[in-house]
């Protein structure tokens, strides 16, 4: 399991997760911020699974989730996400 975490302008961002061929097999977000609606963080999650780990297939994987959920995160920017799982995974 690879963790990391990030502060960001309006909370903290923590991560774990499990890589397999090259594809995210676990993910499991925390930390102290707000998602709105709720159930979003959970979303995130699922549809993180199996992606291919690619800065940009991430980037645009969560603007995709962020649109289509109609996800608002006070003071933490997709580019956060990004910057917090590639982390985890040393890239």
């Amino acid at each position: 399991m690879k963790k990391a975490t990030l502060r960001t302008k309006k909370g903290l961002i923590e991560v774990e997760l499990s890589i397999e061929n090259n594809r995210m097999s676990t993910l499991k977000i925390t930390g102290d911020f707000f998602i709105y609606p709720e159930e979003a963080l959970e979303i995130i999650e699922q549809e993180l699974l199996g992606i291919t780990i690619d800065k940009e297939q991430l980037k645009n994987k969560i603007e995709g989730i962020y649109k289509q959920q109609q996800i608002s995160t006070p003071g933490i920017t997709i580019g956060d996400w990004v910057t917090v799982i590639l982390k985890a995974i040393n890239l």
